[in-house]
């Protein structure tokens, strides 16, 4: 399996040292002679809720996941929190993980550079982003010539940066600067910066805040993001069916979710953290899609691909048909 020299052998040791202490979710329904010789599902996401939630957390939750995974082999399942699509490609380097939850961008950032993956779903089609400014701030996204933007780099927030202060004409002349969604608030009370994008779950709080919102991902086809779900090349050749379990609990999930909405969310907001109205904004139950490639997705990571390319940011086409498992 190749993997780029940019990928540190010391920071990828640290990452799958903190694999090891990942939390663990067992089958109740398996016997511990079962558990005991059977496969573990390793599953990364992007946090910062240190417990799953979408469908597939759904699907964990309600035991979907467990149906259809037990015939494999799998008797139990480890969720692994990321903070960005950066260091979970790492872990995806390493053969740490065996499923990958996480954006366009940095997954089809992996995949051109060699990445032992194959797309096998879309988690969520989409993704908002929201750009921020300090209170008293500038007011057009012209403004921000010459000054700094922050935002996690790597991340479908990062593009949709790129895209709009490339659309305005300023992206050569604006500073833009790595910042975690943690980091967000602060920085935007400082005033230490001019802008920050986003993501969902932490946009609508910073805007409940009273931070303004200078600028919407929404308002931009095409600069929307997805939540793309992965298999390493290894889980594939172990497990060949995983990708029809995956997509088999995840339908079942969708379907409890759009017969109960209202109790998806609050198992949502309780699982993430998140107030009910910010988890209600962020995850439209529209954008959970039941097919494995929806049309919506595949355009949009289409645009991706095309927009990674253009900005230089990758330097191999990614072959998006062949990147998909056949038959799901």
């Amino acid at each position: 399996m190749s993997t780029p020299d940019s990928f540190h052998m010391t920071r990828r040791r640290l990452i799958q040292g903190a694999l090891m202490a990942g939390a663990g979710l067992a089958f109740p329904q398996l016997s511990r002679a079962q558990q005991g010789g059977g496969r573990v599902l390793q599953l990364g996401y992007i946090g910062p809720s240190r417990n799953l939630v979408n469908p597939t957390g759904w699907a964990l939750a309600s035991g979907a996941l467990a149906r259809e995974i037990a015939p494999l082999g799998y008797t139990s399942v480890n969720i692994h929190m990321f903070l960005n699509g950066p260091d979970l490609n790492e872990a995806f380097f390493s053969g740490a993980l065996d499923v990958g939850i996480y954006g366009d961008t940095p997954s089809t950032v992996a995949k051109s550079r060699g990445l032992d993956a194959r797309l096998v779903g879309f988690d969520q089609v989409g993704l908002d982003a929201w750009l921020l400014t300090p209170q008293g701030g500038v007011r057009s996204v012209k403004e921000l010539e010459g000054k700094t933007v922050a935002v996690a780099l790597g991340s479908y927030m990062h593009r949709y940066v790129l895209g709009l202060l490339k659309d305005a004409g300023i992206l050569k002349t604006t500073n833009i600067v790595y910042m975690l969604p943690r980091d967000g608030a602060p920085a935007l009370e400082k005033k230490s910066i001019a802008a920050f994008a986003a993501p969902i779950d932490n946009g609508p709080l910073l805007i409940a805040k009273g931070f303004p919102v200078l600028d919407q991902a929404s308002r931009h086809p095409g600069l929307v993001g997805s939540s793309l779900i992965q298999v390493s090349g290894p889980a594939l050749q172990r497990s060949p069916e995983l990708p029809a379990a995956l997509l088999r609990s995840r339908q079942s999930a969708i379907k409890e979710i759009q017969a109960d909405p209202e109790k998806y969310y609050a198992f949502h907001a309780k699982a993430s953290g998140y107030p009910l109205e910010v988890v209600k904004i962020s995850h439209p139950i529209s954008q959970f899609p039941l097919q494995a490639y929806p049309p919506e997705g595949l355009k949009l990571l289409n645009q991706v691909e095309s927009f990674l390319l253009e900005q230089k940011l990758i330097r191999k086409r990614v072959d998006i048909a062949q990147w998909q498992v056949k038959g799901l």
